[in-house]
């Protein structure tokens, strides 16, 4: 690994925007994984830590929950293609169930816009 592509963790959480804390909670859950360690011990990662870190990110951020991701990261990690694929189809249900309801939400909230206009707005 050339240094170009080397991260501490407190660059690691820079690079991502996210807290160092952040960054070693993800790996305490198994989300995360140093791709070497240092000799007195400390993590040092790389891009693909990078994009896995700002994919659970703005996953977590988008309300799917941390145990599910550590699921998906981990059947990753073994390379279990068949939890792999059962895990991104209960993401994309889970995706699909929440675009519904703020669909949903949506809707009513331009109906209440239109109801603030005319003067009478009840939700």
């Amino acid at each position: 690994m050339s240094a170009m592509n080397a991260y501490s963790i407190s660059r690691l959480a820079e690079d991502a925007g996210v807290s160092v804390h952040i960054v070693r909670d993800y790996v305490l859950r198994g989300l995360l994984h140093p791709a070497r360690r240092t000799e007195s011990g400390y993590g040092i990662f790389d891009e693909r830590s990078l994009a896995r870190l700002c994919f659970v990110r703005a996953a977590f951020e988008s309300g799917i929950g941390l145990d599910e991701l550590a699921r998906l990261c981990r059947a990753l990690d073994a390379h279990d293609s068949t939890d792999v694929i059962g895990c991104i189809e209960r993401l994309l249900r889970q995706i699909a169930t929440r675009q519904a309801a703020l669909a949903a939400v949506k809707t009513e909230l331009a109906g209440l816009t239109h109801c603030a206009v005319e003067g009478h707005a009840h939700a």
